[in-house]
Formats: structure tokens, sequence, C-alpha cells
């Protein structure tokens, strides 16, 4: 059977959020004070890792997310890089992340989570094409969550 596209989108490649100076400034004065612990019990190297992680957050939001195809096609989803086969998927929802609507699929092989940016007035069109193969289930809200959760309301970073 030939691949052929059912339905055709494009969106940004990731969700985007423009941090503020304060966030920055924050994240700066924290990975300077888990680095001085760090290196007093580990040494250089968790020093490096966290200064790493700073980095890539700041690339992160300095770089725009550039615009994408997607597409749900007769074999799966279809991204510029390769299409993903109803196969490999297990379950997917959608959920809202910095003002963008996002549609999530859990794989079976790398990347084990696929993630997609999408538009909310297509969101029953997509949903309607992926139940036909791939099982609508929005995860539990664990404990985990629930804890993350409370702390960014408690000790926000802006």
């Amino acid at each position: 059977m030939e691949e052929k596209a059912v339905f055709e989108w494009k969106a940004m490649d990731r969700p985007h959020k423009v941090w503020s100076k304060d966030f920055y400034s924050t994240v700066i004065v924290l990975a300077f004070l888990v680095s001085v612990i760090m290196f007093f019990i580990e040494g250089v190297l968790p020093v490096l890792v966290v200064w790493a992680v700073v980095f890539a957050m700041w690339q992160m939001n300095k770089v725009v997310p550039g615009e994408e195809e997607y597409a749900i096609t007769t074999w799966g989803i279809r991204t510029k890089e390769r299409t993903f086969r109803w196969e490999e998927m297990n379950t997917f929802w959608f959920e809202d992340k910095w003002g963008s609507r996002l549609l999530r699929v859990l794989t079976t092989r790398v990347p084990w989570q696929l993630i997609l940016v999408i538009d909310p007035s297509t969101e029953e069109t997509i949903k309607k094409l992926m139940v036909e193969n791939v099982v609508y289930e929005v995860p539990k809200v664990t404990w985990m969550d629930k804890l993350v959760k409370w702390f960014g309301e408690k000790l926000p970073l802006e």
C-alpha cells in the first residue's frame, strides 16, 4: 500500500516561551549555588553539567523555532525527518504548554515521545484520525506531577 497524506498542517517545530532577564538572573544564581555545593561533594564534572544545562536553556530560548510541515498519512505521522508508523505508537493525548497546543504520542522506540505543536482548531480532526489507529489516553496526574507544580507555584523563577 502506498503512503498517502490524509491530513497536513504547518506549525512550529517546538513550543517556545521567551523568558525574562529576571528568570535568567535567578537561574544563574541557583546554578552558581548548586555548582559550589556540587564542587565540594563531587568535583568539577557535576559543575560542568550544571552549566551545560544552563547554556542549553539559554540557547533554546535564543533560537526561535522554525516552521515544520506535519502530515497524518495512511502509514502514520510524517515529519520532515521521518515517518512514525502506527505500529510504533502506544497512546496519544493533547495538552497545553507555554500557550501552544501539543499533540503528544508515546512510541515504542527512540524518541520515546513524539511532541508536535498543533493549531487548536485542528485538534478534533487530528483526534478523529489518530483514534482509528492509536489509543487516546490522557495520563493520570502522579504525586511527582503535583510536587513539581507545587514547587513551581511556591518558588517561581520569574
